[in-house]
């Protein structure tokens, strides 16, 4: 197998999740910014206390969240690194939340979508709670829709991505962005197997 370098455009979705990543990411690093601030101020005049303890226990947990925030902002277009087949080329991509058919905890992970397959590859925080990853044949895959959805709403509601698979059960991708990995994902799956979709 080559390990293609596909260069999609990079699709409304993943530039919505990229920016709401980046501005969780930057509130984050301001907080941390200011606990560090507020305990090093604390140590200097009052020396180590309890409270002060408490600080740094939160310091090192923003630290960690921080760390894990700037490795979703990177998972977001790691889908484009995957490698493929030579007559296979990647169309679309995202890191979305995977829920199984048995239902469950939702369990984050990339989704790319070829000429030929989509695949779903969970992070290792989901390969250690058992959860493999999944390959479906282009041609296999049906209606895309978002549910649950509330018309009543002015602003569209609905946050799971349903994939119909023929003869299976239906895959269900969560996603801040529900309704515009949906159209994209239809669009995708039109280039993958038109044949399929008309």
């Amino acid at each position: 197998m080559d390990k293609a370098v596909p260069d999609p455009p990079r699709s409304r979705s993943e530039r919505k999740l990229r920016g709401g990543q980046w501005w969780t990411l930057g509130w984050g690093a301001l907080l941390t910014v200011l606990f560090v601030a507020q305990s090093s101020w604390r140590f200097a005049t009052d020396g180590p206390d309890g409270l002060w303890y408490v600080m740094v226990a939160l310091i090192v947990v923003y630290v960690v969240s921080l760390v894990g925030q700037v490795r979703r902002v990177f998972a977001i277009t790691s889908w484009r690194r995957l490698p493929v087949e030579p007559d296979e080329r990647l169309l679309w991509g995202t890191f979305a939340d995977r829920v199984l058919p048995t239902g469950g905890a939702a369990h984050p992970g990339r989704f790319a979508l070829s000429t030929t397959r989509l695949r779903y590859l969970p992070d290792p925080i989901s390969r250690l709670r058992g959860v493999t990853g999944e390959e479906w044949p282009a041609t296999a895959l049906h209606d895309v829709r978002v549910t649950p959805v509330d018309e009543r709403r002015r602003r569209r509601g609905g946050r799971w991505v349903m994939v119909d698979v023929e003869g299976g059960a239906p895959i269900t991708l969560m996603s801040n962005e529900a309704h515009l990995a949906a159209d994209e994902l239809f669009e995708a799956l039109r280039v993958a197997s038109p044949a399929a979709r008309d």
